[in-house]
């Protein structure tokens, strides 16, 4: 019911259900043993990719969860992770992705015309955080450079480069 809302007047989901949505989502990844707010995040990532299908709602998700996939890599930069932290950050942040990745590849599928857009934002963005999360890397880990997260980008990146029209 909400992505038929969505679908004809997206300014009513953009004002109250997204911020609820976003605002459950947590900073740091849930521990491994916390199953129940690992699922709880993976259900609010799926109903933000059902929402978020209209140029305005899609551009919040991107800029949320773009936001919210800097905080959690950063950490990793600013302070080495331990390693009982290492795979659940790096879910959550692929999580993040992926749900990026199917919005986006619905998006694409539908022909909708604001995805060329994204080539400025999503590509340097993310070409940015695992490069440079690979410079600083002095052998500790980074989420950024998990191959998961790699492999990921580069779906979103390809994604966003078919929709490009070359003159």
């Amino acid at each position: 019911m909400l992505s038929t809302i969505s679908d004809s007047n997206p300014k009513h989901i953009e004002e109250q259900t997204l911020p609820l949505l976003f605002g459950s989502l947590p900073d740091h990844a849930p521990p491994r043993e916390a199953s129940a707010e690992r699922a709880k995040y993976r259900q609010v990532l799926s109903a933000i990719s059902a929402l978020c299908l209209q140029p305005q709602l899609f551009e919040t998700l991107i800029i949320r969860l773009t936001t919210k996939l800097d905080l959690i890599c950063s950490q990793t930069i600013k302070s080495p992770i331990k390693e009982a932290e290492a795979e659940p950050t790096a879910a959550y942040a692929h999580s993040i992705l992926k749900t990026i990745v199917q919005t986006l590849s619905a998006k694409v599928g539908k022909g909708h015309p604001d995805v060329p857009k994204y080539i400025e934002r999503l590509v340097p963005r993310l070409y940015n955080l695992c490069i440079y999360s690979a410079l600083l890397s002095d052998g500790s880990y980074m989420v950024a450079t998990d191959p998961r997260l790699i492999t990921i980008s580069g779906e979103i990146i390809s994604l966003v480069i078919q929709t490009l029209s070359l003159p």
